[in-house]
């Protein structure tokens, strides 16, 4: 029990976040209206579309990210070192929260479910896959 709260439950709350945002509170039209209100006198509404776009695009990356070092972590548990096994499963795990918040996105009149999306999160999980092998390199 110990190691599954030690070790689990960060990957199942990261997880748990991820999945709150695929509601219309997170949908791109309100993205975008906070940052036209923001940022509304400096940059043109092509540029805060763009704006939008790249933060949410960065926000993918970045989420998946976490969660997928946050899975090798959970795979991984009081072992060291870095194997392909334990990459593998942190970003098989950012791919199943990854399909099931683009599904569950289809159902949500202001968002939609996209598969490029989930290819976007599976690049976040390896990309911290790879930094956790580099780190493992250099030590």
């Amino acid at each position: 029990m110990r190691r599954l709260i030690r070790y689990w439950l960060p990957a199942i709350i990261w997880s748990a976040l991820i999945l709150s945002t695929s509601t219309d509170l997170f949908s791109s039209s309100r993205s975008g209206s906070i940052i036209a209100t923001l940022f509304g006198s400096v940059l043109s509404p092509s540029q805060i579309e763009i704006f939008n776009v790249v933060f949410r695009k960065l926000a993918h990356l970045t989420g998946y990210g976490i969660l997928g070092a946050l899975g090798f972590r959970a795979a991984r548990a009081e072992q060291r070192g870095f194997t392909i096994r334990w990459a593998i499963s942190g970003i098989a795990i950012a791919i199943v929260i990854a399909s099931i918040d683009e599904w569950h996105q289809t159902f949500v009149p202001s968002r939609g479910g996209s598969a490029q999306d989930v290819l976007l999160d599976a690049c976040g999980a390896t990309i911290a896959q790879l930094f956790a092998s580099a780190r493992n390199a250099r030590r």
